[in-house]
């Protein structure tokens, strides 16, 4: 299936068992619209873990992967305001961050759970969508 928007922003993080107050109110009244605003940002999705130590997963998409290179971008990144300053430092934990370009979509993007892989070796792409396509 053709895919629109192409680009990416896929984030992992914990949340320091203090800070998840201050958490939800940053993302929810300031760091979600922020990032909505910046040009040819579409999306936005943040998911939160089933097992509560297991964290966060948000995800943006985007035009296509150069959005998150563009200027405009880059300049909310590096100067951040003083609520993102302090959330990302007391906050944020084990951060993982990743820009990709979608390539295949299989499913709804409308629902209410998402799933994560992390895999030791790339699998063959045909295994990959028979198992996209049986969930």
């Amino acid at each position: 299936m053709p895919i629109a928007n192409t680009g990416r922003l896929a984030i992992w993080n914990d949340c320091a068992t203090d800070y998840q107050a201050e958490f939800e109110t940053w993302y929810q009244t300031e760091h979600l619209g922020e990032r909505l605003s910046v040009p040819g940002f579409r999306r936005g999705r943040r998911y939160e873990a089933i097992d509560p130590h297991a964290g966060y997963f948000t995800y943006y998409e985007t035009d296509n992967p150069d959005v998150l290179t563009s200027s405009t971008y880059l300049q909310r990144v590096n100067n951040p305001t003083l609520m993102t300053a302090h959330v990302m430092r007391e906050a944020f934990t084990d951060v993982s961050r990743t820009v990709c370009q979608a390539t295949i979509s299989i499913g709804s993007k409308r629902d209410a759970f998402a799933t994560n892989l992390q895999l030791s070796r790339l699998p063959e792409w045909d295994d990959l969508l028979k198992w996209a396509e049986a969930k």
